[in-house]
């Protein structure tokens, strides 16, 4: 018996944004600032030059939400408000 090639499909566009994909760039911005109000100012209105000064929303909304959450991490390394290797203090 023979079977189909498996193919797979992959849309030309970027996926559409979800309410998932905001909230998880907040819940990553919010390890940087704990202020709310700020976290969603920054969300909506703060351009991001490294990212063609697109504010996190519109990137969001592009489907390029992986790149504001890079950039983001980058930010938390940069700021060194995570251990870049393990445990960081042991």
């Amino acid at each position: 018996m023979s079977y189909a090639p498996i193919v797979e499909f992959r849309p030309a566009l970027p996926a559409p944004a979800s309410k998932a994909h905001a909230w998880h760039v907040l819940r990553e911005a919010s390890r940087i600032e704990p202020d709310e109000a700020a976290r969603i100012a920054w969300y909506r209105d703060e351009p991001i030059a490294t990212l063609e000064r697109y504010t996190a929303e519109t990137l969001v909304a592009m489907g390029r939400y992986a790149d504001v959450l890079d950039f983001l991490r980058r930010v938390r390394e940069d700021l060194a408000l995570e251990p870049s290797h393990g445990f960081g203090a042991f």
